[in-house]
């Protein structure tokens, strides 16, 4: 019962019951196998932050001979290590724990039990993870594919997919496009023909997995990142139908509580006149139920984060797919977010700006990157470093992406890295403002945006690049010339 108990603290995240739970499930089990008990004790470590500890834990583990402990024994080294920044490592510990999760399907007569203890499925979506970090979108996608059989419902998988499909593009192995059908028109006379192209078939890459088959392609993109606003909207309507799980565990709390005292006079007593009962059960019952309250209070939020990363993908989505009505209606609805974070506001007043410019709509563009333009207090930034560490504790304490445990990093370790400073955000601000004005005309203050963009991101190719467009509009080609002998990738003839 302890190590249930054990087992949904930690799912919970309330550590400090847990580290109790874990000790007197130890002290219980004094005298045989401990390989659950430390199991679950490096787990509860791994969540605390103390990552070498935990690894000190599970060195001491003894049944590394079955099957199945040893499968959960590597799989939660390689989840230790990714945390540890250290990704080819723990794709090495991620690999041996298939090796030993497949070894069990091997096993003759197959028994109902190994159903249960095959963990495959999970691995396999850390896998996927482990090789988005490694900068192997493709392998990360197929390994997405394989987990969908049980993770088709969760909306971070569907991201993940986007995101692989975005890396991709990243790498220049795919192109942007709307169109997804060509026509073309072939031969002549009476032997004229159309033929139907599908862009998607020569554009993308196909996986085929357990039957079904998936293409990475933009459209695909779109398609996962409107599954992840389905099934988020679907968790939000069956949270609203519901009594507020805080309200019903206040409720079920003080009900436990009106009902220990009640029978708190037919029970036993100690010497110091406190019912036996009463002294562990309701304390037990109300730690497991605030537990649960705050649990679901923290998944609310973690799907608000998600679904800002979900809008945001999806109006970066419809810009590589040409649509910029699509892509201006995925910023606003993310500007709008009730408490978005200032992170993906900014995103979602670059993204509609971007989206109006191909509107033609070059004042209402300059609107949503004016806002951070500020005569009275200077130019205001867009976020502030506080802000950009608030958001990586946040994702990497609760994304839940790991399906092991809940590692909160510190900022330096965190996620902070892929997120633009903000004096690198002021700096694109800036660039776009330089660009806009030049579409405008306004080549002075364009010449003065793109100054303070350098200064900014002085190694920046998008920056020299509109100088030298700057340039070129003003009829200055040696110093474009010059200019562009900067930029390494440059040949000249």
């Amino acid at each position: 019962m302890h190590l249930y108990k054990v087992r949904l603290l930690l799912l919970t995240r309330n550590l400090k019951a847990a580290k109790r739970e874990v000790k007197l499930a130890m002290n219980m089990a004094r005298g045989r196998d401990l390989s659950t008990e430390l199991l679950l004790k490096s787990q509860l470590e791994y969540a605390r932050g103390n990552h070498r500890k935990a690894i000190k834990i599970l060195m001491t583990f003894s049944s590394r001979t079955e099957a199945e402990m040893l499968s959960m024994f590597n799989n939660n080294l390689g989840c230790i290590h990714y945390q540890l920044k250290s990704p080819h490592t723990s794709g090495l510990f991620f690999s041996r724990a298939l090796k030993n999760s497949s070894s069990l399907r091997l096993e003759e007569p197959l028994k109902l039990s190994t159903f249960s203890q095959d963990k495959s499925l999970l691995i396999i979506y850390n896998c996927g993870l482990q090789n988005l970090s490694c900068g192997k979108p493709l392998v990360a996608a197929k390994c997405f594919g394989k987990a969908s059989l049980i993770f088709y419902n969760r909306p971070v998988l569907w991201l993940h997919l986007a995101e692989c499909c975005l890396s991709v593009l990243e790498r220049g192995l795919l192109r942007s496009s709307s169109e997804e059908i060509r026509v073309h028109v072939v031969g002549s006379g009476r032997w004229r023909h159309l033929v139907v192209e599908d862009t998607n078939q020569r554009d993308g890459y196909s996986i085929e997995e357990n039957g079904g088959q998936f293409k990475i392609s933009f459209p695909f993109a779109r398609h996962c990142l409107q599954n992840a606003l389905i099934l988020l909207q679907k968790e939000e309507q069956n949270a609203t139908k519901n009594v507020s799980p805080s309200t019903l565990a206040e409720e079920e709390v003080g009900k436990t509580v009106k009902d220990s005292n009640a029978t708190s006079a037919s029970l036993p007593v100690n010497s110091n006149g406190v019912s036996q009962e009463s002294k562990g059960g309701m304390s037990s019952t109300s730690s497991l139920q605030s537990s649960v309250a705050t649990y679901e209070e923290r998944q609310r939020e973690e799907n608000h984060m998600i679904r800002q990363a979900v809008i945001a993908a999806l109006a970066y989505v419809e810009l590589c797919l040409e649509n910029p009505l699509r892509a201006l209606s995925s910023a606003k609805s993310l500007i709008d977010l009730p408490e978005c974070s200032k992170i993906y506001a900014f995103l979602g007043h670059v993204y509609a700006a971007e989206a109006l410019c191909r509107l033609n709509r070059l004042k209402d563009a300059a609107d949503h990157l004016l806002i951070y333009l500020t005569a009275a207090n200077g130019d205001e930034l867009p976020y502030t470093n506080e802000d950009r560490d608030n958001w990586s504790l946040k994702k990497g304490g609760g994304d839940g992406d790991d399906l092991n445990s809940s590692s909160t990093p510190k900022p330096a370790e965190g996620a902070r890295g892929k997120i633009l400073t903000p004096e690198e955000a002021r700096g694109v601000t800036y660039l776009n403002l330089s660009t806009l004005f030049a579409l405008q005309g306004d080549l002075e203050k364009a010449r003065r945006f793109v100054a303070e963009a350098q200064f900014l991101l002085p190694k920046d190719s998008r920056v020299l690049l509109a100088s030298v467009y700057l340039d070129l509009l003003e009829g200055k080609t040696t110093e474009s010339l010059s200019k562009l002998k900067q930029f390494g990738r440059v040949s000249y003839l």
